[in-house]
């Protein structure tokens, strides 16, 4: 099917939010033309991959949870748009072997390393540890990592205020990371979480976020109660990382 579908998906998620959301995008000139990277983005809401991928110059293949490729038709659409699944409940031998496998083909694929939505103290730019699952699968893969950071789509979360306040989307793409086969993997994980705290602080400067445009939870956005931790699922960021 080749790329076709890729920008189909993306295209058919963004048409409906493009005229109710306004767009911020920079650091695109820090993507490598060619060659095999991990891109890896904190993860603040289910609108994220279509935001990243909409002004970001080459194909994403995405890590996305098995749940969400299992969904009729969206789960196809997904996967022929080079979306492949990797289940969070176990070590996924098989999602890391996609991902070696693209790679080698000369990919790049996106991960987001903190395992799932995560807002407030639950995430790695409000000092959260960042798991060190995706810095092993870095070691692993010896290829450069590109740091990538969104801001503000969870504010869809406020549908019924699109309309009228257009929320800013705020996306920035980082200098690669070279890879480095002689760190350990919790070095690697704090140069990615270097690389996403410098982001961040340069964002917030450079665009004068609001704090009302920071992340927050959907059920934050809808105005009601947060759920338990014992009922909390992928809306609240908590499926694990993978190992």
């Amino acid at each position: 099917m080749g790329n076709f579908f890729y920008y189909f998906c993306r295209e058919l998620f963004l048409l409906p939010l493009r005229p109710v959301t306004r767009f911020h995008y920079d650091g695109m000139e820090n993507v490598p033309l060619t060659g095999p990277a991990l891109v890896l983005s904190n993860h603040i809401s289910h609108f994220d991959p279509p935001y990243l991928a909409a002004k970001f110059p080459r194909v994403i293949h995405f890590m996305a949870d098995k749940p969400l490729l299992e969904i009729p038709v969206m789960g196809k659409m997904l996967k022929w748009g080079h979306a492949f699944p990797i289940d969070r409940t176990k070590n996924d031998r098989g999602a890391i072997k996609t991902t070696l496998a693209r790679l080698e083909a000369g990919n790049l694929v996106g991960v987001f390393p903190e395992g799932g939505i995560r807002h407030g103290k639950t995430a790695t730019l409000n000092g959260a540890e960042l798991p060190v699952g995706t810095a092993s699968l870095w070691r692993m893969t010896d290829v450069p990592v590109i740091p990538m950071l969104i801001i503000g789509a969870d504010q869809i979360y406020a549908w019924k205020r699109l309309c009228r306040d257009r929320p800013r989307i705020f996306v920035r793409v980082g200098k690669p990371l070279p890879p480095d086969k002689s760190a350990s993997r919790e070095e690697l994980r704090d140069r990615i979480v270097a690389a996403w705290l410098e982001l961040f602080d340069g964002m917030r400067r450079d665009y004068r976020i609001h704090p009302e445009e920071l992340p927050q939870s959907a059920q934050a956005r809808w105005g009601v109660p947060e759920p338990s931790p014992a009922t909390a699922g992928p809306a609240d960021g908590s499926h694990s990382s993978p190992k």
